[in-house]
């Protein structure tokens, strides 16, 4: 799910490049983010050491550049904030509650592949990633309020814009999900011909074995 989402919504984004020529750079390099994301998800299935690997750099590599591109709006957003008009209220609202979730699932991320197992540190995650959720659910109320009912941040058409807030939704709020879960156990490389191994005895010597 997190993965087909990731892959639509950044269809979505091609579209909008496309054909919309307002701030169309900067979409175009948000594209190149949320494509990392997008590849990450697809790799996060494999049990490969090498895949997972590629699919843990992705993934921060993309979380951490799109909250850093964010920074860049953060003049603009609250440029026009006024507190007698609702609506900028509520874009500042949903500007920071987008960046807040970005940074704490890419912290809760990091914990969870440094492999601390300790109960404790699990807990922690989990309630990191449960924060995540909470904020990108918020994120996505405040968003869909401000386009029903303040018509603001409408691309091509409402529906559009709705169907594609979903797709940012489950995206972020299922890899938050995907995150609470332990990751998939990697099977051991099997060893090649002339290379030695280790095996254990019951008396507690290692024997080393040659592979033939």
């Amino acid at each position: 799910m997190t993965a087909l989402s990731f892959t639509l919504f950044t269809a979505y984004q091609i579209y909008l490049a496309v054909n919309i020529e307002t701030n169309r750079v900067g979409r175009l390099i948000g594209i190149v983010f949320y494509l990392l994301l997008t590849v990450a998800a697809c790799l996060s299935f494999s049990e490969k050491d090498s895949v997972w690997t590629a699919h843990s750099v992705l993934t921060v590599a993309g979380l951490v550049l799109l909250f850093a591109m964010r920074l860049m709006n953060i003049g603009t957003v609250f440029g026009n904030l006024s507190f007698s008009k609702p609506a900028t209220v509520l874009n500042a609202a949903i500007y920071i509650l987008s960046q807040l979730g970005t940074l704490v699932l890419t912290a809760g991320y990091i914990m969870q592949r440094a492999d601390l197992t300790r109960r404790q540190m699990t807990i922690l995650i989990n309630t990191l990633m449960t924060i995540a959720i909470v904020l990108f659910t918020l994120h996505f109320i405040l968003e869909c309020v401000l386009m029903i009912k303040y018509r603001m941040n409408i691309e091509q058409s409402l529906k559009l814009t709705l169907v594609s807030r979903v797709l940012y939704y489950f995206g972020f709020a299922g890899t938050a999900c995907c995150f609470m879960l332990p990751a998939p156990e990697r099977k051991p490389k099997e060893p090649k011909e002339g290379q030695f191994i280790y095996s254990d005895k019951e008396d507690g010597k290692d024997d080393i074995d040659l592979v033939i």
